[in-house]
Formats: C-alpha cells, sequence, structure tokens
C-alpha cells in the first residue's frame, strides 16, 4: 500500500506539526483582542478565538485526509492541492469571511503593528531549508520558499515596532514590508505552477512533497492565510487613513480656539 506520508524524520514531522499548531494559535490570539478592543465580553473575545483555531483545525483535518489518501499526488495543471484547498479557502476568507460585519468591526479594532507582528509565524519557512538539506526540495525552490517567509518574518518585529512608535518612515516601511511579503507568496505560486506543467509536458511526477503528509499543509494553508492578512493589513492602513482625514477639522478648528 503506498504511502504519502513525508521521508522526512519522524522528528522533524512531529516539530513541524506542533509549530504549525503553534503557529494557528499565534493567529487566532489578535483576534481575541481586537475583540476586547472592540468592546465585547471576554466570553465573546474568546469563542472568536477558539473559533478561528477550530476553523483551520477542521480545515486541516480535511486536508490531511485528502493527502493520505494520495488525491494530490499527480501530476495536473493546476495541481489538485490547489484545487481541493487552496482556492476554496481563497474564496472562503476573501468573498464571505473579509466581508462580514464582525470582520469588519475586529479589522477597525485591532492595531495595524498587531496584524504585522503577527507574520512572526512564518519562521516556519525554516522548514523549506531543512527539505533540501534531506534532498527532497530542489535549492531554488526551497531558498525561495524558506528565505521569503524568513525574511518577512524577522523584518515583522522592527516594522511593528516603528509603526506603534508611530517613528517617521513607519508608514512606507510597512507598505514595502507588505508588498515584498506578497510578493513571496506570487511568486511561489508562479513557480509551483511551472514545475507541475513540466511535470505534465515531461510525464514525470516532479517534487511531491508539497503534496504529502504533513507538508501538504504549506501550499493548502500559507497562500490563501498569507495573502489575506497582508490584504488586511493594506485594508486597515487605509481604515487608519480615512480616521485621520475625519479628524482632520476637528483638529484645526481645536487649534483655531
Amino acid at each position: 500500500m503506498a504511502s504519502y506520508i513525508s521521508n522526512m524524520p519522524l522528528w522533524a514531522i512531529v516539530l513541524f506539526i506542533a509549530g504549525f499548531l503553534y503557529s494557528i494559535a499565534f493567529i487566532a490570539n489578535p483576534a481575541k483582542q481586537a475583540a476586547l478592543n472592540a468592546g465585547m465580553g471576554s466570553d465573546s473575545a474568546r469563542k472568536i478565538q477558539f473559533g478561528v483555531f477550530g476553523f483551520y483545525i477542521l480545515y486541516l483535518a480535511y486536508v490531511s485526509a485528502l493527502s493520505l489518501k494520495g488525491v494530490f499526488y499527480n501530476a495536473s495543471v493546476p495541481p489538485k492541492v490547489f484545487v481541493f484547498t487552496s482556492v476554496p479557502l481563497s474564496i472562503l476568507l476573501f468573498v464571505v469571511i473579509g466581508n462580514t460585519g464582525l470582520f469588519k468591526r475586529l479589522l477597525k479594532a485591532i492595531t495595524l503593528e498587531s496584524l504585522i507582528r503577527l507574520h512572526v509565524f512564518r519562521l516556519l519557512g525554516f522548514f523549506f531549508l531543512l527539505l533540501y538539506l534531506y534532498h527532497l526540495q530542489p535549492l531554488g525552490f526551497s531558498i525561495s520558499a524558506g528565505m521569503g517567509d524568513i525574511l518577512t518574518a524577522i523584518f515583522a518585529i522592527p516594522v511593528a515596532r516603528m509603526v506603534a512608535k508611530r517613528s517617521p518612515g513607519s508608514r512606507t516601511a510597512a507598505i514595502i514590508w507588505n508588498i515584498f511579503g506578497i510578493l513571496d507568496v506570487v511568486t511561489l505560486l508562479v513557480i509551483a505552477g511551472v514545475n507541475a506543467y513540466r511535470s505534465v509536458i515531461s510525464g514525470v511526477l516532479g517534487d511531491m512533497e508539497m503534496v504529502m503528509f504533513p507538508f501538504v499543509w504549506f501550499p493548502a494553508f500559507a497562500p490563501a492565510t498569507i495573502l489575506f492578512l497582508h490584504t488586511a493589513v493594506f485594508r486597515k492602513m487605509q481604515l487608519m487613513n480615512v480616521s485621520t482625514k475625519q479628524l482632520e477639522p476637528f483638529s484645526k478648528a481645536v487649534t483655531a480656539n
């Protein structure tokens, strides 16, 4: 019977699963704080936090079930892992969740620095490099995917600190950082599409580690979620810009008096 479990050492698989689950909890925490900032009770805030965490746990269970059955293990354009996971998740996040009244309320209440800081979870990109060291990923893809995520995660800390302190140039730094994070994901999607096309043309399965459990969580979770979070940063900046413009007439009136 074919096995669709990663060929990485057991310790690396366990570490990856633990790190991934912690990252989901890390993403859910700001949602709780945003709810509290919005004036919701502690019970409601916890429900929102657990709702985010629970949603992704169920989603990853669905992805894992398909992966372990070998549903994604073939060459196709577009890759089946995107068709069955990334695309539906993107539609759910961008079309449904992103337009709900609750999300808009939380977005208004959350701080911009919190939205930026939560990208620290992208340190998980280290596993791309680890996959290369075990000869399970090509060097080019591993460097592009791994270093892009790691750099985005590392620079999220100083950029968030600049934004929190309202330092000169903080807005520009946030925009540059956000665009870099988006381009990193888009670049990987293009590379994945090209590799899938080459596999179909040649009839030879290429690197399939990203469709095996548990590393299938990367393509199933990361593109849609990360792009949604980066979009949220721009939406938050737009809200802040609107709020500033609305306060300008009041500030001028106070100064005049």
